[in-house]
């Protein structure tokens, strides 16, 4: 992958963490958002030059503006944006209030939007650049408990194919992954609170078994690359053969 300036959110755990060090080690720079300083220290340290790291809660959406106009005088212009930030839950219908969908919504679909429309400016971005949403194969598929979460992700297919079309003047391509059930740590803490038995009945709708973080990076760095500039507007599926069931 050519060298590159790549801006991730939610860098400081799961895939972004990964993200960010695979990137780094092929030689590109890196600006992570996250709000745990510590989970990075390591790459601070390894890489000073080439690694950036901002605290910073994506909830504040009318901070962002600012936000990346600070990272870009700082940095230079972005060649790639990488959105991982993101809430997962589970929580029956009838628990939903409109505070509540508002609350996810917060985070994972007008964040996002805040972001994609700052770092798609001129100013702050370089053309053939290329953004990638995380996204989830909830936003095709019904789930139990996943009214909320299902929503957001279906929204982000949405916003993935409009942007598309409106920055391809520009050569920049925008792109989505929907992952099935991928091993992290808010993975994790969900089945934390599930019995065995329904953590055994999740991991058999996966039929290749559910996925680890390192089944997702290649297909992010592929997008981020020069090898994928006549892929936009796409929602890729990578989910163990879930959705096929």
């Amino acid at each position: 992958m050519e060298s590159k300036l790549i801006l991730v959110t939610g860098g400081t755990s799961g895939i972004g963490m990964a993200l960010c060090e695979n990137l780094l080690i092929n030689g590109n720079r890196v600006v992570a958002i996250g709000r745990n300083d510590d989970a990075v220290l390591h790459l601070k340290n390894q890489y000073p030059q080439y690694f950036l790291f901002k605290n910073f809660d994506l909830n504040d959406v009318n901070l962002i503006d600012q936000l990346i106009s600070e990272l870009v005088n700082q940095n230079g212009k972005f060649d790639g944006f990488v959105n991982c930030a993101g809430l997962e839950e589970t929580i029956p219908l009838t628990l939903y209030t409109p505070a509540k969908i508002q609350s996810i919504f917060n985070l994972n679909v007008f964040a996002g939007i805040e972001i994609l429309r700052n770092v798609s400016k001129k100013k702050h971005s370089n053309d053939f650049a290329s953004i990638v949403f995380l996204s989830s194969v909830m936003g095709l598929l019904g789930q139990p408990g996943k009214v909320g979460y299902s929503a957001t992700k279906a929204a982000v297919s949405g916003i993935v194919k409009s942007a598309a079309l409106e920055l391809s003047k520009r050569k920049i391509r925008v792109n989505a992954i929907l992952p099935g059930i991928v091993l992290t740590p808010m993975t994790e803490k969900l089945f934390l609170k599930l019995e065995q038995e329904n953590i055994d009945q999740i991991i058999d709708m996966h039929p290749l078994g559910v996925g680890k973080v390192d089944d997702v990076i290649p297909l992010i760095l592929f997008l981020l690359s020069n090898g994928s500039k006549w892929i936009t507007g796409q929602n890729i599926i990578i989910d163990g053969g879930y959705s096929i069931q």
